[in-house]
């Protein structure tokens, strides 16, 4: 196939072939950055066919960064993406704080600031990483669910069992198939527990033309002209309620304490008379609120079960044929405001890794080095958000003031990281570390930090008793 001019250069052959399981924004740019770097890509999908739904999501500049390379996707991620303001409201909508852009932080050696915040509608994201994928002559292979994983190591092949028994092998395995992936057991050993937060959410995203047809709800929230995305924050005792909105679509989540028949998953939907029931008992919530509730279609709701994970270690197998990506490898709490770039970090990283080792009987060497080179700052990130969560608890009184978790988010050692220069420069220094024991210092997590283990049980242990979690070094 003939690829097009507004494609990148392609690194020279590796001939290292790459099967990636999973086609969520992860696998998508786990895909491109593989094809990029050289290496032979295939990659499959269990849905059967291309997933069109879900909200919103902030791609950071670490992700940005690596669009770059990808000429039409610089200018279509333009295009699609909105830059928000945030205020603060109570729970009946009063406003705390005037609407305000979010401004990354710059500190004494910043360069190249980036601009503006990057948000996006997931299904326009997806779409724009789907197209650029055709371009380079990969089509996703849909309807093919992965049911286990393993390895040959005397082979140096990895490989996965599909539903229908069949079985596929390459070099590489990425495991890009989100929360609850089969490989777990395959990098692990076993199962990752997963507990209850206590918070639960329901979540949608509609046309906003559906919410504009009722006169009480487009005079609260008017039409948003360009690409402006102004978000409320509705923050209450026991519910957070937040409205974005763009010039096509509109969102809303409403956070509140776990019940049983929410479920971790982006794709069961769920009834709104039970929005309605809870709403009701809230204390003076507004009806223009459950306007917009009712106006929501009934197969865009969502009730998703926020749960907590301990900090995964290893996310390659044993023999180094298998490596999580994404939610496969680390999740991470709404309020973390990372999910999506962290994969796509570990996209570039993974591409770059198998880059620098160059032939397929190094690729073990090269999975340990990327989960080196990520695990402690995506371990940092999950923290900040668990952090985070506990700081979204109220709103701010002052107009001018900016609450603590936006700031933490807003973090230069976040926004001035290059995941593929990072994995150029290190490689071979994590490869030494690895190999012979010497030392390694992570230089993309918050300066001064030194980095600990901890667990989901000390961070709540801490908020229990009122305690603020400790940071050592440089977050903001």
């Amino acid at each position: 196939m003939t690829v097009t001019t507004d494609c990148p250069k392609r690194c020279p052959a590796t001939d290292i072939s790459v099967l990636i399981v999973g086609a969520g924004v992860a696998g998508l740019m786990a895909a491109l950055e593989c094809w990029r770097n050289g290496h032979e890509v295939r990659i499959i999908e269990r849905s059967p066919e291309q997933v069109t739904t879900g909200d919103s999501f902030t791609i950071g500049p670490s992700a940005i960064r690596a669009l770059n390379h990808w000429p039409k996707m610089v200018e279509e991620n333009e295009k699609i993406a909105h830059n928000p303001t945030i205020s603060f409201h109570s729970v009946n909508g009063t406003r705390a704080t005037a609407p305000k852009h979010i401004d990354y932080t710059q500190g004494q050696d910043s360069k190249n600031v980036p601009e503006r915040v990057h948000r996006h509608w997931r299904p326009q994201y997806h779409d724009m990483l789907s197209k650029q994928l055709s371009t380079v002559g990969i089509n996703v292979e849909y309807g093919h669910k992965a049911v286990e994983y393993f390895e040959d190591g005397p082979t140096g092949r990895g490989g996965i069992v599909l539903e229908n028994g069949d079985r596929i092998d390459a070099d590489v395995i990425v495991a890009a198939d989100g929360i609850g992936s089969r490989s777990t057991r395959a990098t692990m050993g076993r199962e990752i527990q997963a507990r209850p937060s206590g918070e639960a959410m329901y979540r949608t995203a509609f046309p906003v033309e559906i919410a504009m047809a009722d006169p009480v709800v487009r005079e609260r929230f008017p039409v948003v002209e360009g690409n402006e995305g102004p978000i409320e924050l509705w923050i209450g005792e026991q519910v957070r309620f937040y409205i974005g909105r763009t010039a096509d679509t509109i969102s809303w989540i409403l956070s509140h304490k776990d019940h049983a028949d929410a479920t971790e998953s982006w794709s069961q939907n769920s009834d709104l008379e039970e929005v309605l029931k809870l709403t009701a008992t809230i204390p003076d919530w507004p009806e223009v609120a459950d306007r917009l509730i009712r106006l929501t279609p009934k197969d865009r709701l969502l009730h998703f079960r926020v749960m907590w994970r301990d900090p995964q270690p290893s996310w390659v197998s044993p023999a180094g044929r298998i490596v999580q990506i994404g939610d496969a490898a680390h999740t991470y709490v709404p309020e973390s405001g990372n999910g999506a770039t962290q994969a796509f970090e570990d996209a570039v990283s993974l591409a770059t890794c198998l880059r620098m080792a160059g032939k397929t009987n190094e690729v073990p060497w090269a999975l340990k080095i990327h989960n080196r080179l990520r695990f402690v700052r995506v371990s940092c990130l999950q923290k900040l958000g668990l952090i985070n969560q506990k700081g979204y608890s109220r709103a701010p009184s002052k107009s001018d003031q900016t609450p603590k978790a936006l700031r933490y988010l807003m973090a230069e050692w976040i926004w001035r990281h290059n995941p593929e220069t990072y994995a150029e420069e290190n490689y071979n220094k994590v490869l030494h570390h690895l190999q012979q024991g010497g030392p390694f210092q992570d230089t993309n997590i918050p300066r001064g930090h030194v980095y600990r283990d901890w667990t989901i049980d000390e961070i709540l242990g801490q908020h229990e008793r009122g305690e603020e979690v400790e940071l050592d070094g440089d977050w903001m």
